[in-house]
């Protein structure tokens, strides 16, 4: 059974990053709030060029347990 966070979550293939601006849209938090999270820390991130992408289970956890 899928907990109400994981069928929340808008399809993509399994295990892909989300762009940080898609990632920060999802949580309802600003853009820059996120990029401050991950400056932090508190918040894992991929850099691929210049793109700056959260993996999947990075959005999972945060929308589950919160930033700690």
């Amino acid at each position: 059974m899928h907990s109400l966070i994981e069928s929340a979550l808008p399809t993509r293939p399994d295990g892909s990053p989300w762009p940080a601006k898609e990632a920060a849209g999802y949580l309802r938090i600003s853009y820059r709030h996120l990029l401050r999270l991950i400056d932090a820390g508190k918040v894992k991130s991929i850099r691929y060029g210049r793109k700056l992408l959260v993996p999947s289970h990075e959005l999972e956890r945060l929308a589950k347990e919160g930033a700690k």
